[in-house]
């Protein structure tokens, strides 16, 4: 049997009859075998549900704790959320608690008040607000994330596409590609914007970001990469990236530097 969240085997799932909604719906509490909606739906307490499958507009009040979870529309959870299998998230989810899922896919926006914890691989498509990441698999963005915290992963692979900031990254290998920016938002000085306190990892390669401090012991530093400190090798650099301290903050409006 496989191993859930916590590292043990979960445990069985709820043994109540199936719960189909349509319309919209309110329930003091849900447990069930599977849960299913397709509207709007509101639970004032817990969900304790096998697969839960969302297609609308859905609050739980509570904890929410599932088998699988697969979301499309909008997913708030004003408590923790479990789930022992996948987690799949397409629309907008916010959590104001911790979240924990075997493997998770995130699709449009999301916004995580606590810990968000995956013990396989961590898919983000579209925009991630949090604090503290923990991902024992592969980490992947694409598009733009607020993590202030602590980035802990296998591996790191981003595709930035917007303002984007990061705290602490610790993994063995990050890719990070920050936002190009195009001649208009050049001359007006508000190009969007990449940027990382610290990395802690194996192997670096940096492009279209700024990183405050770098240790690693294979570093490139590819198309406008700035860092302020490595500690470590750098074994490419490309003409256009910047080692050493600089000023990070935007020019007032109208100039540029």
């Amino acid at each position: 049997m496989a191993a859930g969240p916590s590292g043990a085997a979960p445990t069985p799932g709820p043994t109540g009859p199936a719960v189909v909604d349509r319309g919209t719906v309110a329930h003091a509490e849900v447990r069930a075998e599977r849960w299913s909606v397709h509207g709007i739906a509101k639970v004032a307490g817990d969900v304790d549900a096998g697969v839960v499958e969302l297609d609308g507009t859905v609050v739980v009040g509570g904890a929410l704790t599932a088998q699988e979870l697969s979301s499309r529309g909008s997913l708030e959870a004003r408590g923790p959320c479990v789930v022992h299998g996948p987690l799949r998230a397409h629309g907008t989810f916010e959590a104001a608690g911790p979240v924990r899922a075997r493997e998770a896919r995130l699709e449009g926006s999301a916004r995580v008040g606590g810990e968000l914890v995956s013990e396989g691989d961590l898919r983000v498509r579209g925009r991630l607000h949090g604090s503290n990441v923990s991902c024992h698999g592969v980490l992947e963005i694409r598009g733009t994330a607020t993590l202030p915290g602590t980035v802990v992963a296998t591996s790191v692979e981003a595709a930035l596409t917007g303002e984007t900031a990061l705290g602490v990254v610790r993994c063995r290998e990050l890719r990070l590609r920050g936002p190009a920016p195009n001649l208009v938002q050049r001359v007006l000085g508000n190009a969007a914007t990449a940027t990382v306190e610290r990395v802690e990892a194996e192997t670096v390669v940096l492009e279209n970001v700024r990183v405050r401090f770098v240790r690693a012991g294979h570093v490139e530093l590819g198309r406008n990469a700035h860092v302020a400190t490595v500690e470590g090798t750098v074994v490419r650099s490309h003409p256009t990236s910047r080692l050493g301290p600089e000023s990070w903050s935007r020019p007032p409006a109208g100039l540029t530097r």
